[in-house]
């Protein structure tokens, strides 16, 4: 006969023999290696409950029911539109750069808010965090980017200035314009370095600069993440070459999305007349040069 699972509580005293005594002990050790294992089995069966492929299948289908009905809305309007209006539409929503207008707020958090947030955190907010959001929310794609039809890459290596930018930096106001050095590397990449120097100091940050093969030296593939995890697909940027000139003396790259212009001297300034050449040449490529941040030198 097997031992009751909740065994009477028996008083123990002088007058009971060894042998009843172990059995009391083995009882209550049989009773509660029973309760333990039911406690077990109950929680197994919850969790295969809960983890059933029918219970999951609902709310997955729901949310990929509702990803897909976002995605059909933005990418098509009303079907009662007709087709020009329809098309006039989508363009005027999928031209908003709504990840980018979150900068925008940027100038209306008070001052001593924003002399808490240092460079660096605003240079990663900047080069990291915004390229990610957009990626994973996903972005239409920009139509082809016109670029010059062939450079020397070797010749575009050394010491630039950037006497205007595209977004304008979050950081504090430069005191002159920003620095960039290009240094090749042994394996054919190079080293793309940048300093800063603002009232609060000196700033500096570096990134990898590749030229994308087969394009004559026009389009380049650039990142700012950690050498670890530039194997991720979002890890990466793209930027074209827009203009040079015969002595490699200026230069004007801009990102196939129209989000990111950098125009580069290897002088600290520009000559208005050579400014406003390389202005020109971007809004035709369709970048919103109103928008576009300089610096004067010194």
């Amino acid at each position: 006969m097997n031992a009751p699972l909740n065994p009477p509580q028996v008083e123990v005293d002088d007058h009971v023999d060894l042998e009843t005594r172990i059995l009391l002990v083995e009882q209550r050790l049989v009773a509660r290696e029973a309760r333990l294992r039911r406690g077990a089995s109950g929680l197994a069966r919850e969790a295969r409950r809960q983890l059933r492929p029918a219970r999951l299948l609902a709310p997955a289908g729901g949310a990929l029911l509702a990803l897909l009905a976002l995605r059909s809305l933005w990418r098509h309007p009303a079907k009662a539109e007709p087709a020009a209006e329809a098309q006039k539409a989508h363009g005027r929503l999928a031209d908003i750069p709504w990840v980018r207008l979150l900068g925008l707020a940027w100038p209306l958090v008070p001052g001593r808010w924003r002399d808490r947030v240092s460079p660096a955190m605003a240079s990663s907010l900047v080069t990291l965090g915004l390229p990610l959001v957009e990626r994973l929310l996903g972005s239409r794609r920009a139509r082809p980017l016109q670029t010059v039809d062939e450079a020397d890459v070797m010749r575009l290596r050394g010491r630039w200035f950037l006497v205007g930018e595209l977004p304008a930096p979050l950081a504090s106001e430069p005191a002159e314009p920003p620095e960039i050095g290009l240094l090749a590397r042994d394996d054919g990449q190079f080293d793309l370095l940048q300093r800063r120097i603002d009232r609060r100091g000196t700033h500096g940050s570096q990134a990898l600069l590749q030229a994308v093969p087969g394009s004559r030296g026009v389009r380049f593939r650039i990142s700012h993440w950690p050498q670890a995890l530039q194997g991720l697909p979002w890890a990466w940027s793209e930027l074209g070459l827009l203009h040079v000139d015969a002595d490699y003396d200026e230069a004007l790259f801009g990102s196939p999305e129209r989000d990111a212009l950098w125009l580069l001297s290897r002088r600290p300034a520009l000559a208005p007349v050579r400014r406003e050449a390389l202005v020109q040449i971007a809004r035709e490529r369709g970048f919103d040069v109103e928008k576009l941040h300089f610096v004067a030198a010194p």
